[in-house]
């Protein structure tokens, strides 16, 4: 099977939205504003194909008042696709670009219950000889309607 991994570009937006549904987990946000990540943060973000179809994406941006912190703000890997690494490898691609090298730390926000997600950046930080702190971030309160709490989980890049 050959997947493609590239930036993703406006039409993709409607893709990441349908991606971001089927995954059961996402917060499902606006599809206007994965048509704005896909646009306004391209180079930041990732789009994995199959046959020219959407199977996975990454989306991040760089902290506007701090551009050495990334923000892995979603990911997400098709059922279809998923237990193959996909995820990892989207991230790698993220890590593979030459605006990386200006990054010194990572940042996401991930539920405790989401063990997932939690394994995912573990192992990504650990590929990158780097350990994960996890602080309080956003709280039930924050989040309001039986939202889980999101702690930030974060890794320094010691290059």
């Amino acid at each position: 099977m050959n997947i493609t991994i590239r930036p993703p570009c406006l039409k993709d937006g409607a893709a990441i939205t349908r991606l971001v549904k089927e995954s059961q987990t996402l917060d499902v946000n606006s599809s206007y504003l994965y048509f704005l990540l896909s646009d306004h943060f391209s180079q930041t973000c990732a789009i994995a194909e199959v046959n020219n179809r959407a199977v996975g994406f990454v989306t991040a941006y760089r902290l506007p008042d701090n551009p050495d912190v990334l923000f892995v703000w979603q990911v997400a890997v098709d059922p279809a696709m998923r237990g193959q690494g996909l995820a990892m490898r989207l991230l790698q691609n993220l890590a593979a670009r030459d605006w990386f090298d200006q990054i010194r730390k990572v940042q996401c926000t991930i539920s405790p219950s989401n063990q997932a997600s939690n394994a995912l950046f573990f192992k990504w930080a650990n590929s990158l000889g780097a350990e994960l702190q996890i602080t309080d971030y956003l709280t039930t309160d924050h989040l309001g309607d039986g939202h889980e709490a999101e702690p930030l989980v974060s890794f320094s890049i010691h290059r």
